[in-house]
Order: structure tokens, then C-alpha cells, then sequence
């Protein structure tokens, strides 16, 4: 079963590499895009309010804090289990860090869906 969440590991890695590069690539490098037609001005307030509402942003935004919270918070969990302190409470430091992160979850969630409206 280690091997399983070494692999999501990895992949979630893959996953938030792709998307922090299209992340700074429309936030950025957003003048190349509007040459050719493709985007506007992110920071502008219409352009972000867009973006909330859109169904594809607000898929990726999801996509990218389930990744980002697994590779971080099992990241973590490996730091700290490798102490002295963390194996003798490895169980409870992985309760605690599942609970944080599905709390952590459902509120981004929340949040991400609030922002662009949906009901």
C-alpha cells in the first residue's frame, strides 16, 4: 500500500509542475496570449470574476488543491515520522494530518465554488 501513495506522490508532482506552469504562464506571460487573441488581462476584475465562474478554472482550482494537499501533507507526514518523536505517534500524526487536509479540502472547495456563484 506505501508503494500506492508513493506513486500518487510522484504523480501528483507531475500534476502541480503542469499546472503551476500554466498558472504562471496566463498570469505572466498573459501579453503573448492577448497577441494572439487568446486571453486578457488576468488581474482585471472582469477577467477574474470569469474565471470564478468558469467551470473548467474552477475544475482545475479543485484539481490542483487535491494535488497539492496530498504531495504536501504526505510529504509531511514522512518528515515527521522519520523522527524519534513521529514513530512512537506515527498513527496520530496521520490522523491528524487526514483530518487537516479534508478539512482544508472541503473548505477550498467551498470557498472555489462560493467565489464563482454557484449555488
Amino acid at each position: 500500500m506505501k508503494e500506492k501513495y508513493w506513486i500518487f506522490h510522484y504523480i501528483s508532482a507531475a500534476f502541480l509542475f503542469f499546472l503551476l506552469l500554466s498558472h504562471i504562464f496566463i498570469m505572466h506571460f498573459y501579453k503573448i496570449l492577448e497577441k494572439i487573441g487568446f486571453y486578457q488581462k488576468p488581474l482585471e476584475w472582469e477577467t477574474v470574476v470569469q474565471r470564478a465562474k468558469s467551470v473548467t478554472f474552477t475544475s482545475v482550482y479543485i484539481l490542483f488543491l487535491i494535488f497539492a494537499l496530498f504531495h504536501g501533507f504526505y510529504g509531511l507526514k514522512n518528515i515527521l515520522t522519520e523522527t524519534i518523536f513521529g514513530k512512537k505517534y506515527k498513527k496520530h500524526i496521520t490522523i491528524f494530518l487526514w483530518f487537516l487536509g479534508l478539512f482544508l479540502f472541503f473548505y477550498g472547495t467551498f470557498t472555489t465554488i462560493k467565489a464563482g456563484g454557484v449555488k
